[in-house]
């Protein structure tokens, strides 16, 4: 009985001190692991989405780069005091729709028509110069600028894009054929607008 009670005596501290060097163990690594990672908190990405014109929604907390290309085209638009600066965001819906680059129609734009402030005629919509031959100062009507954006996406798309037509200068021979022998004068301009707008 004296070795069973010798056993049992010597048992709790042997626990006690393995008990002790595991937890002093457990708190050295936890410390070492918490030096060497540097904690951050993780917030939820934040995304705007649209499902078509004028029916926006904010989903969540932050703004994705692609997403900032309606106000960088409101600030190029209103910056040149456009008709159209207030149809920012169709114009990247209908570049979106239609597979074109969302800066080609307002930059035709500029070049035509100062986006919108030197047209034949005020009631023609027509920023683009559409059929407008040379030497002529009539052309296409729009019923509206909604329309006109549609169409002339969707004719760039179906005209050029859909092609392989997608370099400017190669646009602008067919586009602007005349601007060819003045070293490619519409192409030149066309992408002068586009990259300020980005």
């Amino acid at each position: 009985m004296l070795k069973k009670a010798l056993i049992v005596l010597c048992w709790f501290p042997l626990a006690l001190s393995l008990l002790a060097v595991n937890l002093s163990l457990l708190v050295t690594l936890t410390n070492r692991a918490n030096a060497a990672e540097t904690v951050t908190p993780r917030l939820p990405p934040m995304r705007i989405a649209a499902s078509s014109y004028g029916t926006e929604q904010v989903l969540g907390a932050s703004v994705l780069a692609g997403d900032a290309r309606a106000l960088l085209l409101s600030k190029f638009l209103t910056q040149h005091e456009s008709p159209i600066a207030e149809y920012a965001e169709y114009i990247v819906d209908r570049a979106e729709h239609y597979g074109i680059d969302y800066r080609l129609v307002p930059a035709i734009a500029m070049c035509e028509s100062n986006v919108g402030k030197r047209m034949p005629s005020k009631d023609s919509y027509n920023a683009w110069g559409i059929s407008v031959e040379t030497g002529e100062i009539s052309g296409a009507k729009f019923p509206n600028w909604l329309y006109a954006i549609d169409w002339v996406s969707r004719y760039l798309n179906e005209k050029y894009y859909s092609r392989g037509i997608t370099d400017l200068i190669d646009i602008g021979a067919i586009y602007a054929p005349p601007s060819v022998a003045n070293g490619n004068s519409w192409a030149t301009c066309v992408g002068h607008f586009m990259e300020e707008i980005q």
